[in-house]
């Protein structure tokens, strides 16, 4: 019999045809993605490769990447910024509050002339060595500090544990020259410190001028600062009846450090949400049921025109919440969340993904554009409120410096200062709680029987 074959009918693809096709589909789409998300890369490597190759004078292609990134970060925002090598490690040090140096605060141009000490942290070789707030440090290793910035001065200072920089100093309103020999050590920096130190290198957290208020200042919200902060309550907690938390001068730091100090406070409520341009970055944190500190201690929290982020976050949740009256004077108002996003085992890019807003959903977050008529940052109390002068400011930095030093603190024979010397802030914060305390001790008193 004779076969007839149907030209209409269609004959299928076999089953491993159909594989190769799905698997063709697939890595198509794969290399458009990665072309999608490439295709800036790809400009600005060309762009790159054509100046090293073609460019008049020879230029190193790793100063123009980083000058190429830092070019996009200036079309964010003032906190963004992209952190190269050597900037990185610092600030992973600033973070974890561990570095390799000789432990001060310094601060440069262009903020001041010259590379000048803020402070040395209590109990490190430059404290050690007698350096003190305002010292100039005018060389490093025999480099000059002229014009040179903090990120440079940082590096040459830190290196390796063991090994000595030598410091040239000039000391303001004297005519003396030192220079220091100081030796590297593992810098363990804290972040809350009490009203002064101890001979045994602990911290008082009682005020000398009365003993039934505490005082907690905080520096910094770091990876360390929960625990420090936690340590320093319980030492507190069995004889505390106020507490004073100074927030003045600090700059901020993880925003889940200043929620974490927020919960051992309150007990209920909105510590603080978030709202970014992606669903990821919108949150809502609550406070938990448990507090570390009786809720009927009263709390004063001060800040300043330094008071920044986190330390908004913080201010601003105790004082919605009912916790906490404020002090001071004006916060900074940064109400932006910063991300850090690794791009290689040594750079990041760190740039604002949301910003953040109060329990009562009000603005922190101050613009260029804003006055001081607008809604953002943390006010004080009306009656809480104290502008200070610039000697003033000073005078508080030396009261620090004098409060960190046990050969000061821990001296019998030194002369009993007035109330909260160099501090009027502290001071009128102290007479209001102090105010707070003896009407709540008269009110407590049993009543006295009178007899005719």
């Amino acid at each position: 019999m004779q076969r007839t074959i149907d030209a209409n009918r269609e004959t299928p693809l076999p089953f491993r045809n159909i594989q190769i096709l799905c698997i063709v589909m697939l890595v198509c789409y794969a290399c458009y993605i990665q072309a999608e998300r490439l295709k800036y890369a790809s400009k600005i490597g060309h762009a790159i490769q054509l100046i090293e190759n073609n460019y008049v004078e020879e230029r190193d292609p790793d100063e123009l990447l980083e000058a190429a990134m830092q070019g996009i970060v200036e079309k964010l925002d003032e906190f963004s910024a992209y952190i190269p090598p050597i900037q990185y490690e610092q600030f992973q040090s600033g973070i974890e509050q561990e570095f390799g140096g000789i432990g001060i605060m310094i601060e440069g141009p262009p903020t001041v002339k010259q590379l000048t000490v803020v402070t040395p942290i209590p109990n490190t070789p430059a404290f050690r060595a007698g350096l003190q707030p305002g010292d100039i440090i005018t060389s490093i290793d025999g480099h000059s500090t002229e014009g040179l910035v903090t990120d440079e001065a940082s590096k040459l200072m830190r290196g390796p544990v063991g090994k000595t920089v030598k410091l040239t100093l000039r000391r303001p309103g004297t005519a003396q020259v030192m220079t220091k020999d100081i030796m590297r050590a593992d810098i363990q920096v804290d972040s809350v410190y009490g009203d002064r130190i101890q001979s045994d290198s602990e911290w008082d957290f009682f005020l000398r001028e009365d003993s039934r208020v505490a005082y907690l200042r905080v520096t910094q919200f770091g990876e360390k600062t929960t625990g420090e902060f936690l340590d320093a309550i319980k030492q507190i907690k069995p004889q505390v009846e106020a507490l004073v938390i100074d927030l003045r001068y600090n700059p901020g730091g993880i925003l889940s450090c200043a929620v974490e100090l927020c919960d051992t406070l309150v007990n209920e409520g909105l510590i603080v949400s978030t709202r970014g341009r992606k669903d990821m970055f919108k949150t809502e944190i609550e406070a938990t049921a448990s507090v570390d500190l009786n809720l009927g201690i009263p709390i004063v929290v001060m800040v300043n025109g330094q008071s920044a982020s986190a330390s908004e976050i913080m201010a601003g949740c105790l004082q919605d919440l009912g916790r906490a009256k404020i002090a001071g004077t004006r916060s900074y108002g940064k109400g932006t969340v910063q991300r850090v996003f690794p791009l290689a085992s040594d750079t990041a890019l760190k740039f604002t993904t949301a910003r953040f807003y109060r329990p009562s959903g009000a603005n922190i977050h101050r613009t260029k554009e804003m006055t001081e008529d607008d809604e953002w940052g943390i006010s004080p109390e009306a009656n809480l409120t104290l502008e200070t002068t610039d000697m003033q400011e000073l005078n508080l930095l030396r009261r620090w410096r004098r409060h960190s030093d046990p050969r000061i603190t821990t001296n019998p024979d030194r002369p009993p200062a007035p109330k909260c010397a160099g501090d009027p802030q502290l001071l009128q914060v102290l007479e209001h709680l102090q105010e707070q305390l003896d009407q709540a001790e008269a009110i407590s008193a049993p009543a006295k029987e009178v007899t005719e």
